[in-house]
């Protein structure tokens, strides 16, 4: 039982390391972020990913 409580913390600690570095290297000017979604786009390069900024939509 503690050894689920344990990896749950773990895990936890990781997406929140991960949010807090694209929120820092964003908005301090290391990473570009084209869509806006707090991950930068090297990251999201890594994983597959194809950033691409959001077309604003005329309606």
């Amino acid at each position: 039982m503690n050894d689920i409580i344990i990896v749950s913390i773990a895990i936890f600690i990781l997406i929140a390391a991960i949010v807090i570095y694209g929120v820092v290297s964003t908005s301090m000017g290391y990473e570009e972020d084209v869509n806006k979604n707090y991950i930068p786009d090297r990251l999201e390069r890594m994983l597959g990913m194809d950033p691409k900024a959001k077309k604003d939509e005329e309606v």
